[in-house]
């Protein structure tokens, strides 16, 4: 039997894409043979709008959004980062270990439940705008197959929804009260620094070794500093995310760079 492969779509500064990148990089051993799976990764050029292309639309993610993971091992791609993560810690169980498991999917159902887009750019109703400029473009062709002008639609339902309904009025607010409500009880999980005479390397729960929430949680950190969203995030919490944006995982995905693309 082949062994299973995957391709990986992604994008460099996209905090979802960063996560899933960041679980492949510290997924650890596979639970066995069977198990293992070989991962390329395939870069989306999202700031040239290759999301709305017609063979990304309508062969890859009708979401027009990544990460998204194709594999052999799979009967359709995942287009998902939680789910993805899921898939891959079915795989390589360290991921999400036995022992802490109904916490650690029910924190990264709440981390993901955050509308990144809200927090990252909130008073910038122009970005979301502008995607949907970009899909009513396509839209105006005569010449667009039946299938792409169908893909498109929906894109725009999807940008309309979690885009544009994002940055209402209110809405990053909101959004902004419940990651300083979430990120306050993951201030209660952090036991690093460590009290004297236990070890210096511990992740949350006390692990002696991380798993995918720690960086789940990392990225999300990077990324509110990143965009000046400091409030967010408790003096505890940030100390946290520095301390794992040291580790050699870290810097092999981001190689020097920050979660968010220039202005």
């Amino acid at each position: 039997m082949a062994p299973a492969t995957a391709t990986l779509y992604h994008n460099t500064y996209s905090i979802c894409s960063i996560m899933v990148r960041q679980t492949v990089a510290i997924r650890g051993q596979a639970k066995n043979a069977d198990s293992e799976i070989t991962i390329t990764e395939q870069a989306v050029d999202i700031f040239n709008e290759e999301q709305f292309s017609e063979h990304f639309l309508c062969e890859i993610n009708p979401l027009g959004q990544v990460p998204v993971l194709v594999s052999n091992a799979l009967a359709k791609p995942i287009a998902d980062s939680l789910e993805i993560t899921h898939f891959l810690a079915e795989r390589y169980p360290s991921l999400i270990p036995s022992s802490h498991k109904e916490q650690i999917t029910a924190l990264l159902k709440d981390l993901h439940a955050l509308n990144y887009f809200s927090l990252s750019f909130p008073g910038r109703e122009h970005v979301a705008e502008g995607f949907k400029q970009s899909v009513f473009k396509r839209l105006a062709h005569d010449d667009i197959s039946p299938r792409y002008r169908d893909a498109l639609t929906f894109k725009l339902g999807v940008l309309e929804r979690d885009k544009v309904g994002g940055l209402k009025p209110g809405v990053p607010e909101i959004m902004s009260k419940q990651a300083r409500a979430l990120m306050e009880r993951f201030e209660q999980l952090i036991t690093w620094p460590p009290a004297q005479g236990e070890e210096a390397e511990s992740w949350l729960f006390g692990l002696p070794h991380p798993t995918a929430l720690d960086y789940h949680l990392a990225v999300f950190i990077a990324r509110m500093l990143d965009v000046e969203r400091d409030d967010v995030i408790p003096e505890k919490v940030r100390k946290y995310g520095a301390r794992v944006t040291q580790t050699t995982e870290w810097k092999a995905v981001m190689q020097g760079r920050k979660t968010m693309v220039k202005k």
